[in-house]
């Protein structure tokens, strides 16, 4: 892809320019913490853009275009528009930016960034901790290269007994994504890397070659140096717990019917069948009464319903 392509893109009346249509912004609260599941897991803190802070020092001139574009913004909405634009000039639709505790094998997520990616996708990837097998971050964790994929090549490793990681492809196929990019950056202290991650509707990876991933790369190396440098980390927010005594209050009429059918000893895909709702929206209730009511799992869930006496 010329290079000419990419400096247009960062030229200021891009940025406010009316151009091609773009994605909305995400519709996520500022920072919220991803759902548990059965098995238990971390508390991901899914986030929006962080907050600017000002640079202490001058612009330096040699810093490169996309670099000082994303400082020189007036607001988060040109910053936005800028990053969304050049995903699109280099054939991607989406970019996600999170923090691992690489601690242990496959890492361990601490917060994600949703402002490039569709959050209903990074809450479900969390949330059903499709990041415990999926074979893209081992190899970029262990690399320090752009890592391309294909859906393909991911459907390829999927076993049918593999029950997981078919789970995580076919979730992933749902989306219309076919192929992309994954790297791993130096997080802010030796055990922590911060994943990148582009995603295309453009299937194969014939597409991407040393120049596109060149541009990736400086793609990815900007975005971090102003997320480290210039932005303000999210800090989790206190998310105390209700007590079960009072966690029954708030619950919609739905989500008693599906206490009532747990209660019952019903499993997920019997619920959807007898209240005529779909399984993913099952799951997600399920997230919510779990959260709600402090619990890990079933079982929990059940001797904390015995004991509030709002249900």
């Amino acid at each position: 892809m010329p290079d000419h392509r990419w400096e247009t893109v960062l030229k200021p009346s891009i940025a406010t320019a009316t151009g091609p249509a773009l994605p909305a912004p995400m519709s996520l609260p500022t920072e919220i913490a991803c759902p548990t599941t059965d098995a238990g897991g971390p508390q991901v803190l899914l986030h929006q853009e962080p907050v600017f802070r000002a640079p202490r020092r001058a612009k330096v001139p040699t810093q490169p275009s996309l670099l000082q574009a994303l400082i020189g913004a007036e607001s988060a909405d040109e910053r936005r528009r800028i990053v969304t634009t050049l995903l699109h000039v280099l054939g991607f639709e989406w970019l996600g930016y999170g923090r691992f505790a690489n601690r242990s094998e496959p890492g361990t997520p601490v917060s994600f960034c949703t402002t490039y990616v569709d959050s209903h996708w990074a809450e479900r990837y969390f949330g059903a901790r499709h990041y415990e097998v999926d074979p893209r971050l081992p190899r970029a964790l262990q690399s320090c290269l752009p890592v391309v994929w294909t859906l393909d090549h991911l459907l390829a490793l999927a076993q049918p007994d593999d029950g997981r990681l078919q789970r995580f492809v076919d979730e992933l196929g749902d989306t219309g994504m076919r192929s992309g990019v994954i790297l791993a950056l130096p997080g802010a202290t030796h055990t922590d890397r911060q994943i990148v991650s582009l995603l295309s509707r453009t299937p194969g990876s014939g597409w991407m070659g040393d120049g596109l991933l060149g541009q990736v790369l400086t793609l990815a190396l900007c975005l971090h140096e102003f997320y480290t440098r210039y932005a303000a980390p999210p800090e989790p927010a206190s998310n105390p717990v209700a007590s079960p005594r009072s966690a029954g209050a708030g619950l919609t009429p739905l989500q008693r019917e599906i206490l009532a059918c747990v209660s019952q000893g019903l499993g997920d895909k019997a619920i959807a069948a007898r209240l005529g709702i779909g399984l993913h929206n099952v799951d997600y209730h399920m997230r919510q009464l779990r959260k709600r009511f402090g619990v890990r799992n079933r079982v929990q869930l059940l001797q904390a319903m015995q004991s509030d006496d709002a249900l």
